[in-house]
C-alpha cells in the first residue's frame, strides 16, 4: 500500500509553532494525507499527548500520527522518528543518532543544507554517523529549489533514503511537502522499515511568500 505522510510537523509544544490538535486533524483531512510525524523542538511531550488524545477521542478519519522529535545537536538538527523518549540537546551527531536508534527510532537529517536554519551540512563525513535518511525536501527552506536540488543530488550520490516534510509551524503549510512510501501496512513499524529501505518518494513545494510573512507576524 502507498501512504502519504508529512514527516516534519511542529505543534504548539514547539515555542515557535501555533499548531493545535484540531489544526492537525483539519489539515490532514483537507490535504488528503494519511498522516504526519510530530517533530517538536527538543521535546516529545506534544507528540505523546496528541497520540493519546486521538486514541481517546476516537476521531473518525483515524490519521496516522507518528511521535517524533527534532533534536538540536552540536552541529545541526536531526529528526528522530518513532520516538517517545526525549534526547538531550547539544550532543554530537553520532551520539544523537545512537540514542535515537537505542530508543527504537530512525534518524533523519533535517534540512541538512540551509541558510536560515541549523542543518548538519552536506559533507561526506556525516555518512559515518549512521543516519537512516536525508530530508531532501523541506518546504520552509529558502531558496527552495536550489537547496532541494543540492540535497537530492547528495542523497542520490551516496544512496541514502530520501524524505520530505513541510516543517510546518502554522496550520496552512501542513502537507505542502510529504513523503510517499510503499508499506506493507499502516502500522508505524512498517512505515519506519519502508523509510529505512528507501521505499520513499519525496514530493512537495516551498512555502509561498504570503505564508512566510504570515508565519512571521503570528510569531510576534
Amino acid at each position: 500500500m502507498q501512504l502519504k505522510i508529512d514527516i516534519h510537523v511542529h505543534t504548539y509544544y514547539s515555542k515557535d509553532s501555533i499548531i493545535t490538535l484540531d489544526d492537525l486533524i483539519s489539515q490532514i483531512k483537507k490535504n488528503r494525507l494519511d498522516g504526519i510525524a510530530i517533530t517538536d523542538h527538543d521535546t516529545v511531550e506534544g507528540a505523546i499527548k496528541i497520540v493519546r488524545a486521538i486514541k481517546e477521542k476516537g476521531i473518525g478519519i483515524n490519521p496516522i500520527i507518528i511521535p517524533g522529535i527534532e533534536v538540536s545537536t552540536k552541529r545541526g538538527h536531526i529528526l528522530g522518528i518513532n520516538m517517545t523518549t526525549p534526547i538531550p540537546k547539544k550532543l554530537s551527531i553520532e551520539e544523537t543518532v545512537e540514542r535515537i536508534h537505542e530508543n527504537g527510532g530512525i534518524a533523519i537529517a533535517a534540512h541538512p543544507e540551509t541558510f536560515f536554519k541549523d542543518g548538519i551540512g552536506l559533507n561526506p563525513k556525516i555518512l559515518s554517523a549512521g543516519l537512516d535518511a536525508i530530508e531532501v525536501i523541506n518546504s520552509s527552506v529558502f531558496p527552495f529549489k536550489l537547496l532541494t536540488q543540492l540535497c537530492k543530488k547528495f542523497a542520490e550520490r551516496y544512496g541514502l533514503p530520501q524524505t520530505a516534510g513541510s516543517d510546518s509551524h502554522i496550520p496552512e503549510t501542513i502537507g505542502l511537502s510529504y513523503t510517499l512510501m510503499e508499506c506493507d501496512s499502516a502500522k508505524i513499524d512498517d512505515i519506519i522499515e519502508s523509510i529505512r529501505k528507501g521505499l520513499t518518494k519525496p514530493v512537495g513545494r516551498g512555502i509561498p511568500m504570503t505564508l512566510r510573512i504570515k508565519r512571521v507576524f503570528r510569531k510576534t
